[in-house]
């Protein structure tokens, strides 16, 4: 899913004329509406823009088709100035290989926190309050398989001294290979407070090959700034326990499970329908299910799982796994 900050909306100010007008002092308010940033996303709230979301789109190539079929944002309580991380998982619902994806984003505000600048809103039309976006990609989705799209986004704190905390409206379109396919409507809040600083789940590094250590030379260096520490990523070897799991009636029987690391989770699919389980932050690869299929939990984190088959509808099911360390052994 890919969602962008909206850094700036244009707006003819003919109405504010005179100097001594007191409308003159709502000038920098209503400027700021001109920026938009957004975060945070679930749900839908009107009936008409639900029906735009659910639109079914009319396809010449009646083999090429796609789906939206989980929207995050990281982290889920946004505020405004914040790093975003947005993922959007799409799958494949046609019989062709999907080779492009060009997702659209329309961004409409809603209310704004600041009581000045939300009462400038209700002077504003439609089309003023509203911009759309476009980012393409180019990842391969076969048939029957889903594939996680990610990307990162600044949100924008204040415009003229007024905070841009407040809710918006987003509408996200989906084409494939050229071919509008999905869309999705998400309601959206920017937080107010003092944006935070987000340090990636560092990457475990690889075993080093021993080789021969040079001479130090000493050179002077500067008092190193404290930062946060990371929460560290704990690795292990195979424990040979497998942790049974089930997959009944097109749900996990299980939406939570804690494992320890090292061990493996065992699915067992009690459904004649063949699953994908995916991980929706790509931390893992695809995994199939049968009959059977097993995974090794070899780092620690929290991984989330979707169960994703052809025919898939809403609400859809999920498994959230998290892998610790043991200290009792």
């Amino acid at each position: 899913m890919i969602i962008i900050s909206i850094l700036e909306m244009f707006l003819s100010n003919g109405a504010i004329k005179k100097k001594g007008d007191p409308m003159h002092k709502a000038l920098p308010i209503i400027l700021l509406i001109l920026a938009i940033a957004f975060s945070g996303c679930t749900g839908s709230d009107s009936p008409d823009e639900l029906a735009l979301a659910q639109t079914q789109f009319e396809r010449a190539n009646l083999n090429l088709n796609g789906k939206i079929v989980d929207v995050k944002l990281v982290p889920s309580d946004i505020r405004a100035g914040e790093k975003v991380t947005a993922e959007l998982v799409v799958a494949n619902t046609g019989t062709e290989n999907i080779t492009k994806e060009t997702i659209d984003i329309k961004a409409k505000v809603k209310t704004l926190n600041d009581t000045m600048a939300n009462l400038a809103l209700k002077f504003m039309d439609d089309e003023k309050k509203t911009r759309t976006f476009t980012m393409d990609f180019d990842e391969e989705i076969k048939p029957g398989t889903v594939k996680a799209i990610s990307a990162i986004f600044n949100t924008q704190q204040e415009m003229q001294g007024r905070s841009l905390a407040g809710t918006y409206q987003i509408t996200i379109t989906l084409s494939v290979n050229g071919q509008k396919v999905d869309a999705k409507l998400l309601p959206v809040t920017l937080h107010s407070g003092t944006p935070r600083e987000f340090m990636p789940t560092p990457t475990p590094p690889p075993t080093p090959t021993p080789a021969s250590t040079p001479m130090p030379t000493i050179t002077s260096t500067e008092t190193p700034v404290p930062t946060p520490t990371p929460e560290p990523v704990v690795t292990a070897t195979p424990t040979g326990v497998k942790v049974p799991a089930r997959v009944m009636a097109n749900r996990f029987t299980e939406p939570n499970k804690q494992i320890d690391v090292g061990d493996a989770i065992l699915w067992t699919n009690l459904d004649d329908e063949t699953y994908t389980l995916v991980e929706v932050n790509g931390k893992i690869g695809n995994i199939t299910l049968n009959n059977r299929a097993t995974y090794v939990f070899n780092t620690t984190g929290s991984y989330k799982l979707l169960l994703y088959y052809n025919k898939v509808r809403e609400p859809y099911s999920y498994q959230s796994i998290t892998v610790m360390v043991n200290t009792s052994k």
